[in-house]
């Protein structure tokens, strides 16, 4: 029986096993993305015969179900189901990766799928962003000549514990300069700095771009198999090329070998993000589904 609590960042070290078993590369399964929007979306767990189950409250679907983490999907499906009926729940499931929507289909025949095209990830080839070679990539490789020509004295490195008072106060500059009314953007900002405050926590890889000694920009991430996923990225505009440098430095320093591709996440529907992540030129955009069941209880029981 599933028996949800609130989820805290003290669990991280405890439930990080279980992502290694997500088998996506959708940013919703790294435990980056779901330990920093917990709290906006209200995420609650279940540990339940060897599977991490969550319940999220996305605004405007109320109470929906990502897809466990370990165990095999018959068995999520069905505790799910047993859950909901008990607490007069709506069945739902969100997001739902393309790979992921027949099996959950075939379990649930009498379901609706939507797809969610403002939630779908930016997935690249790693050495696309490292080098932005070729001609489709001629844009962002100007930016970071550009950079490169109007910027001598500049450094990349690695982010460790004793640059994160440097980098908490380029992180309130930056929001005081970029504010925005979305509390998605505050919240954001929290949880950026909710990450650098608990380096060790998150375990993130990390890195610092710096002009002239001072940080101009910095970068957070994790990889999970195959998979680099950017989960921070906050750069100065005033410097000519600062982010599309920060893209390649990160990739160069943290991408390759096992991890060949590059989630930088969705655009959340705003249409200047999703025109940026659209000039690096992507190899997929990670097609995410809202699943909603229509079907009396118990039929899954």
């Amino acid at each position: 029986m599933l028996e949800f609590q609130p989820l805290t960042l003290g669990e991280l070290p405890r439930l990080r096993d279980f992502f290694k078993y997500s088998g996506g590369r959708i940013c919703d399964t790294t435990p980056g993305t779901v330990f920093m929007w917990r709290d906006m979306y209200r995420t609650e767990y279940a540990v339940c015969d060897g599977s991490l189950y969550f319940k999220v409250d996305y605004p405007g679907l109320g109470p929906t179900f990502p897809l466990p983490l370990g165990g095999g999907r018959p068995e999520h499906f069905r505790r799910i189901a047993e859950y909901c009926c008990r607490q007069q729940l709506p069945i739902s499931f969100c997001p739902v990766p393309r790979e992921e929507l027949d099996r959950l289909q075939d379990f649930f025949p009498n379901s609706a799928a939507t797809a969610n095209r403002d939630s779908f990830d930016y997935l690249y080839r790693a050495e696309d962003l490292q080098f932005f070679r070729g001609k489709k990539l001629s844009g962002p490789r100007n930016h970071v000549n550009k950079f490169l020509k109007t910027y001598g004295n500049w450094t990349f490195g690695d982010l460790t514990e004793d640059q994160v008072p440097e980098v908490l106060a380029f992180l309130d500059r930056y929001a005081a300069g970029w504010d925005k009314a979305a509390p998605s953007f505050h919240e954001e900002v929290s949880k950026n700095r909710e990450v650098l405050e608990h380096l060790s926590a998150y375990d993130m890889k990390g890195g610092v771009l710096r002009v002239d000694g001072g940080v101009v920009g910095f970068s957070l991430g994790e990889i999970v198999g195959d998979t680099l996923f950017t989960h921070i990225e906050k750069a100065d505009r005033d410097y000519e090329g600062c982010y599309q440098m920060l893209v390649a430095q990160f990739a160069q320093r943290f991408a390759g070998g096992t991890a060949a591709f590059i989630n930088r996440e969705d655009d959340a529907g705003d249409l200047g993000l999703r025109a940026s992540k659209l000039r690096y030129q992507p190899v997929a955009l990670l097609e995410k589904f809202i699943v909603t069941i229509e079907e009396p209880c118990g039929a899954h029981g």
